[in-house]
């Protein structure tokens, strides 16, 4: 069915859910909506009206419209969905992580990809512009949340280095100590430390204002005059650029094997944030 067929069947219908779905206060236009509710609904093959009108019930039609003005820019709309969700996010991001530091790593991440690549753009590149209505917009975060986790896990798997000898692998892994992990956290400390030394000294304010005083975006957007968002596309670019001249500073200054820098990043991740609280409130 085209988007004209769609109108001509339910042209009275899209423009009651329209007006339930609150979606004027968002600045959404009934076209922009019944574009959306096109595409949300689905039909690509022809339909007999009351099958169109009871698929347009089914939709999310608040949420729908909710989402439609977060893509449009609307700062309202957005404030609204924070209001509502950000709780519900986070909640659903500790749940997948099972750690705070990375929950809340991981929601403000995807908190940034919903407002947009682009805020300054009328339609901006953002996440909400996979979203349909065909579920609520809880449940709908709750899968994306996941499926981001999921991808970064692989990411993060693929990048791992592989040992050079297996069997040398195994005979490490299987002699793990407290002494290995004192070993690991001596040499993360150091390299934690000399790399947040060469970082220029916004992005070490920038960490310490999240990582240290425990700012929320918002709060540090207050402080900065930046958007939330902004602020954590900010923080995600600096903990990669800082993660990597921590690999490198583990392999070329601790003279570590790959294997032995994989280990040394993942006994990090199992908490040697605190190597970083401290380097950072020593600057």
């Amino acid at each position: 069915m085209t988007f004209d067929e769609f109108l001509s069947a339910a042209g009275s219908k899209i423009d009651e859910i329209y007006q339930a779905s609150g979606a004027a206060r968002w600045s959404v236009s009934v076209e922009d909506f019944a574009q959306a509710a096109w595409k949300g609904v689905g039909l690509a093959a022809p339909a007999e009206p009351p099958e169109v009108a009871s698929l347009l019930s089914g939709l999310r039609a608040a949420d729908l419209a909710l989402a439609l003005g977060c893509v449009r820019g609307n700062e309202k709309a957005w404030d609204t969905f924070c209001a509502q969700y950000r709780g519900a996010l986070y909640e659903a991001a500790h749940s997948a992580a099972h750690d705070e530091t990375t929950a809340r790593e991981l929601a403000d991440s995807l908190l940034a990809e919903l407002y947009g690549l682009d805020g300054s753009a009328p339609n901006r590149n953002s996440r909400f512009g996979y979203f349909h209505g065909r579920s609520s917009l809880k449940t709908w975060l709750r899968a994306v949340l996941y499926q981001k986790f999921i991808d970064e896990y692989r990411r993060q798997s693929r990048l791992a280095p592989l040992a050079d000898d297996p069997v040398e692998v195994s005979a490490v892994d299987a002699s793990a100590s407290e002494q290995d992990d004192q070993r690991y956290a001596t040499c993360l400390g150091d390299a934690v430390e000399a790399s947040l030394g060469e970082l220029p000294a916004p992005a070490k304010l920038l960490l310490s204002y999240y990582y240290v005083q425990g700012l929320t975006l918002k709060q540090i957007g207050l402080l900065t005059g930046e958007h939330e968002a902004t602020i954590s596309r900010h923080l995600d670019t600096t903990r990669k650029k800082l993660r990597k001249r921590i690999e490198v500073f583990l392999r070329q200054e601790s003279k570590l094997s790959a294997f032995e820098v994989d280990r040394c990043l993942d006994f990090a991740a199992r908490g040697a944030l605190m190597d970083m609280e401290k380097a950072l409130r020593q600057k």
